[in-house]
């Protein structure tokens, strides 16, 4: 299991079942997916730490973690993972439960090899479609709608955890001037080199959106205050690399204020953004204006 197993038909198979191990490993080749597995939920998360799948197939009940408390682990630390769950106690699972976990389908076994190919298939339409529907169009970000849905799943596992999550705001300086005297395709760089910014300064687990005409937002699951620090310092120095390698045209401005949702306290996302984070940029008052 030292090689990296990476791209899309990547599959990862967590059950500790034999026979259900054997069939999919000899059946997920002939579809033309590569195929690793495991049987068990901490062998499974310590591959998928090292390891890039596009689909995790993974029993409910297996000794220890349960196929639930996988996929939440699971997706919080590759947020893209597509996952099914493979159930035998159909009277007594949870398909809400399950979405809430954040798996994409589920399968009843016993099932069928043309039964699987067909849930990998619908959750791969499903997940493509759904992307194009929540991605921004020009930076490929999470649109606004993309990001409140993900903030939805964020501060209900922030719930359940009692750990805060960070909120980042990004507001780019002068758009208008930008669009106005150089053109709308400046403003469009300007735009895309902010996204690259936040990018290279978030973690890949981070949910990373375009809310607005010139308005982002990213959120970092259970952070701490050094971890608003650093971003703070990533995103400071990524955007005096930005201006020094463009040498010329529009100086890239961005100013950002940085808080956190507490589980303890009562406030929403739409609090936080506009009556913590974008007032305080407002009136001057930001945690970071470069």
């Amino acid at each position: 299991m030292n090689g990296r197993v990476e791209g899309e038909g990547s599959v990862l198979v967590v059950d500790d079942e034999k026979i259900i191990v054997r069939i999919l490993e000899a059946a997920l080749p002939d579809m033309g997916y590569r195929c690793m597995a495991v049987n068990s939920g901490d062998a499974a998360l310590r591959l998928i730490k090292q390891t890039v799948f596009d689909i995790m197939l993974t029993d409910v009940h297996m000794p220890g973690m349960n196929g639930f408390e996988l996929t939440e682990e699971a997706k919080r630390i590759t947020p893209d993972l597509h996952v099914i769950i493979m159930t035998e106690f159909s009277k007594s699972f949870s398909y809400d439960a399950a979405i809430e976990a954040g798996a994409a389908d589920f399968i009843k076994k016993p099932f069928t090899v043309n039964e699987i190919e067909a849930r990998i298939e619908h959750v791969r339409v499903q997940e493509k479609m759904r992307r194009m529907s929540l991605t921004d169009e020009l930076t490929g970000l999470s649109n606004r709608w993309g990001f409140f849905a993900l903030a939805e799943q964020a501060m209900r596992q922030s719930h359940r955890t009692g750990k805060r999550f960070l909120l980042l705001y990004a507001k780019v300086d002068s758009l208008r001037d930008i669009n106005d005297i150089l053109g709308a395709p400046e403003g469009d760089q300007a735009l895309l080199g902010t996204a690259t910014i936040l990018r290279a300064a978030c973690r890949k687990s981070d949910i990373i959106a375009r809310i607005g005409e010139d308005e982002f937002a990213v959120i970092t699951r259970e952070a701490d205050n050094n971890d608003g620090q650093a971003i703070a310092k990533r995103l400071r120095t990524g955007l005096e690399n930005y201006n020094e390698w463009r040498d010329g045209g529009h100086r890239l401005s961005v100013s950002f204020g940085i808080t956190y949702f507490d589980p303890a306290e009562s406030r929403s996302i739409d609090t936080l953004l506009v009556e913590e984070i974008a007032s305080g940029i407002a009136s001057g008052d930001a945690s970071g204006r470069t």
